[in-house]
């Protein structure tokens, strides 16, 4: 049995005593040093997104952005009041491409979009069928050839995909949307791929001058699906970056497992001016959901099998190119889409068109903020 190693000694990073909550976005870059920022509550995250658009852009970026922001949330609410299923995907999909025209245009990548495609293709491998055999290859955006998904993704992760373009398969994409995961589970007969973060904490140690983070996961939330520690880590992304470590705490009776970041960060000033450094190498392995009650955002790490890594994409692109697909099948081939409907995966996508649609839209109005964006509570 691998022995666990004993956690570094550090105390949980706080501001006035309280700890710093985990978040894409946790702290801002003010004049000299980062400044905390705390999440915005919003039941309208498109008047937010047009902020940010003409708070950082002007001329012919802007009235662009506007343009495609306008039409973005035409498409959306459209979608939202029809009736008609086999309808939905296009309009959604159509709002996903212009709403990354605008994210793309905001973050300076382009100056102006006049001709520009899709950047995507969907095909069937051969002696295939519609659906199960169904794939997506991404091109890469050039001076000379504008991809817009290509540009989405530089814009997002700031990845740009190979001369050659990438091939991914659908049903290798679909288990990545957390939204209707369940459903899909039961669809495909598999286990659960997504694993709840119960906590992500800031340590530091002052003597050092180092912070890491420490990802807490119960342990029942495990076991519960023969899921080893080794497996977690493996599949999850974190092997190379995190190790498990010992564990006394425990929560209302169930025991919190530990896993610390080798390599701690050092600071000079500030612990949290390493708080941004620190959040970028992990949040590529994290998935998240927007929530109308506390705690409003949950965390997940998605257990990707060995054989599905080659078609393993950050959150938001799996949901953008996903709908693409649902998009391009409803627009040229809607008796065959009917029929995927009626099959044994149809709840799951009815699942997907009716709940990540407004996920998308509060987790992209975060990165055009630069600021925790969630739906406001319910009261």
């Amino acid at each position: 049995m691998t022995r666990i190693a004993a956690a570094r000694v550090g105390t949980v990073l706080t501001v006035k005593g309280r700890p710093i909550p985990f978040s894409f976005h946790p702290v801002v870059r003010k004049t000299r040093r980062y400044g905390l920022q705390s999440r915005i509550f919003s039941t309208n995250p498109w008047g937010i997104i047009r902020q940010s658009v003409e708070d950082s852009l002007s001329g012919t970026s802007r009235d662009q952005a506007i343009a495609f922001l306008a039409q973005a949330e035409d498409f959306f609410r459209s979608a939202a009041s029809s009736t008609l299923v086999t309808a939905k995907p296009l309009l959604i999909y159509y709002c996903f491409l212009n709403l990354a025209k605008a994210f793309v245009l905001q973050k300076g990548l382009k100056v102006e979009y006049l001709r520009a495609q899709h950047g995507l293709q969907e095909g069937i491998h051969p002696g295939g069928v519609e659906f199960t055999d169904s794939f997506l290859k991404a091109y890469r955006s050039k001076l000379s050839d504008v991809n817009v998904f290509d540009d989405f993704q530089e814009a997002l992760v700031g990845k740009k995909f190979p001369s050659a373009g990438k091939v991914f398969d659908l049903q290798r994409l679909l288990p990545q949307l957390l939204q209707g995961h369940r459903v899909w589970c039961e669809a495909a007969d598999s286990i659960e791929r997504f694993v709840e973060i119960t906590r992500i904490d800031y340590l530091h140690d002052e003597a050092s001058k180092s912070i890491w983070l420490v990802i807490n996961i119960f342990a029942d939330d495990l076991s519960r699906f023969g899921i080893t520690r080794k497996k977690l880590l493996t599949e999850s992304g974190l092997d190379s970056a995190f190790r498990q470590v010992t564990s006394t705490e425990i929560i209302d009776g169930r025991e919190l497992l530990k896993f610390e970041q080798i390599t701690p960060l050092v600071y000079t000033g500030r612990a949290a001016d390493k708080i941004v450094d620190l959040v970028a190498q992990v949040r590529p392995m994290i998935w998240t959901t927007a929530m109308k009650i506390p705690p409003y955002r949950k965390n997940y790490l998605y257990l990707c099998p060995v054989a599905d890594k080659p078609n393993l994409m950050e959150q938001m692109l799996s949901i953008y190119a996903c709908f693409y697909y649902f998009g391009s099948i409803t627009r040229y081939r809607p008796h065959l889409f009917e029929g995927v409907l009626k099959g044994k995966h149809g709840s799951h996508i009815q699942e997907v068109i009716s709940n990540i649609p407004q996920q998308f839209i509060y987790l992209l109005a975060s990165e055009f903020a630069g600021r925790e964006i969630a739906h406001a509570p319910i009261v």
